[in-house]
């Protein structure tokens, strides 16, 4: 063997013995990291430490979120770590297809090229590289269990690009960096899931492992519930992908409110909100009442907003809102292998019967007694109601007539 391969190969058994020691600490200690960011930074870290001449790193990961598609984070030594989130569409764009992320998830193995030669590349990104000083260019799939494939890229300004011994350390590592990215890719994506599909609170509560049939727990709060009008009449004359960019569009007016004013959306019922805000430990029902209040003014106006700036023939939206103080049951309902975590009780009822007078009253906002009594500021009573269900008389309010 020439004294060339020889160099070689002892360099590839170091990298290899180094690898060995990274792989372990990405199983016993890299899963224990807070996120695949900070995950990432310190990998690239130890991999720079172990001397190899990486100048720059990328680690591209699908997201299953809806706010965005994927995430791509950029290393490079004694800077800090750059992360850009990718819409949803971005495999359709000019950008995706023409870029080694795309050549490599088709290709499904390693692909390289050298930049310190005078050749033609085939990306934009490959040539911008190449005027920045670097040499070589390595960039491989990086591939979930359960199919979804991923990349991570390396480049070095190294004189000759990387080494064969460089190269092999990169692909050692790669299946411990994999699985443990994995694994932190699946604690964020639960938590993201169940927030979005069944709310902050009932997120961590299950999380917590309240996860049982009857796992039911009694909680005072306001209680809101908003309703699209004319909903049914709409979808009759629309297109399906107009109502549903409608619907879309009335639920960016009225849920924001809701959160900003701590509240708890539980429930979206086809164009139906039903909310709580709760009162909690310190707080008074006047607190709680006080942000239903703002929230339901907020979604009123925004409403009222986007009607105005509607361009001509498009449908103004109008909603009305039930506004109730009560005590309800929170928690698992359902069947041992479908469950809901939901709010029952004779309240969420009323604040149910409450919003159908909305429509009958032409009112855009009714509060039940309970509720504005809670509040620190006069109500317009509209009178007493007979409500389907309820044996009392219901007196019902609004807000004053110069609102």
């Amino acid at each position: 063997m020439s004294p060339l391969g020889t160099a070689v190969t002892r360099q590839t058994a170091r990298a290899g013995q180094t690898a060995a020691e990274l792989s372990e600490w990405l199983i016993r200690q890299g899963r224990l990291l807070a996120d695949n960011a900070r995950l990432f930074a310190e990998f690239c870290e130890h991999v720079f430490a172990a001397g190899l001449p990486i100048d720059r790193a990328s680690l591209h990961l699908r997201a299953l979120h809806p706010q965005y598609r994927g995430v791509s984070r950029t290393w490079k030594p004694g800077e800090p770590l750059q992360e850009r989130f990718m819409d949803h569409g971005i495999e359709k764009t000019a950008m995706y297809i023409e870029s080694p992320v795309h050549a490599v998830t088709e290709a499904l193995r390693t692909l390289q090229w050298r930049l310190d030669r005078d050749e033609a590349l085939p990306f934009l990104l490959l040539e911008e590289l190449r005027e920045e000083g670097y040499t070589h260019y390595v960039i491989a799939p990086f591939v979930y269990a359960e199919g979804l494939v991923n990349a991570i890229s390396w480049a070095t300004k190294r004189p000759g690009g990387f080494a064969n011994g460089h190269l092999q350390f990169l692909e050692d590592v790669l299946p411990a960096m994999s699985v443990t990215a994995e694994i932190k890719a699946l604690r964020r994506f639960i938590p993201h899931v169940l927030t979005t599909y069944v709310g902050a609170e009932p997120a961590r509560l299950i999380l917590d492992g309240q996860v049982r049939r009857g796992d039911v727990t009694t909680i005072t709060a306001a209680l809101m519930l908003i309703d699209l009008r004319d909903f049914t009449l709409l979808s009759d004359t629309m297109a399906p992908r107009a109502v549903v960019r409608m619907l879309n569009d009335y639920f960016d007016d009225v849920i924001p409110p809701v959160r900003e004013h701590r509240g708890e959306v539980m429930e979206i019922m086809g164009d139906g909100v039903l909310a709580i805000f709760r009162r909690v430990a310190g707080s008074t029902p006047t607190e709680a009442c006080g942000g239903a209040l703002a929230a339901a003014r907020r979604a009123l106006a925004t409403t009222a907003e986007r009607n105005r700036r509607n361009p001509p023939g498009a449908p103004d939206l109008h909603i009305g809102i039930a506004l109730h103080y009560g005590t309800v049951s929170y928690g698992n309902i359902g069947t041992d292998d479908r469950l809901d975590f939901t709010v029952i009780g004779p309240d969420v009822n009323l604040v149910s019967r409450i919003e159908r007078l909305c429509r009958e009253l032409d009112r855009a906002l009714i509060m039940s007694e309970a509720f504005a009594h809670c509040l620190e500021e006069p109500m317009w009573e509209l009178g007493a109601f007979e409500l389907r269900g309820f044996s009392r008389m219901q007196r019902l309010f609004e807000l004053p007539h110069e609102e």
